[in-house]
């Protein structure tokens, strides 16, 4: 079983092997820690492209593990609200960033002032360039 997961843990889309991976589980009858830590180990480092049917597939397919799947959720939940937030603040060190750049202040503040390298700056520039261009 864990031979499968390891083989499989990097596909495209591991919703495809989840059904195997819980019957292979059931299978192999882990201990309660040792399912709660395959799970976690799943959500932490797959791919998937709808964690919503992630979270559906595991919770039909390993209902011993229901509440650790709910656990499982909200972190996924939280994760995903942080992302968000990180990419808004990104946006707008970015949109502060041009700004700052247009008024002619020097790279040297604007960086410290946004925490954005000299590399994004970089890019930030090139991407005005070809906006104007």
């Amino acid at each position: 079983m864990l031979e499968y997961v390891q083989i499989h843990i990097r596909a495209r889309d591991i919703n495809l092997r989840l059904p195997d991976i819980a019957f292979l589980m059931d299978l192999a009858q882990l201990s309660e820690d040792q399912g709660k830590s395959l799970l976690r180990y799943l959500a932490q480092e797959t791919n998937t492209l709808d964690s919503k049917t992630f979270l559906r597939i595991l919770v039909e397919n390993t209902p011993r593990y229901r509440d650790e799947m709910m656990t499982l959720a909200e972190h996924l939940k939280l994760e995903g609200r942080n992302e968000g937030r990180n990419e808004g603040r990104s946006e707008q060190a970015r949109e502060i960033a041009r700004n700052l750049l247009s008024m002619g202040l020097d790279r040297t503040t604007i960086e410290r002032a946004t925490g954005l390298s000299n590399i994004e700056l970089d890019a930030l520039m090139d991407l005005a360039v070809r906006i104007k261009g």
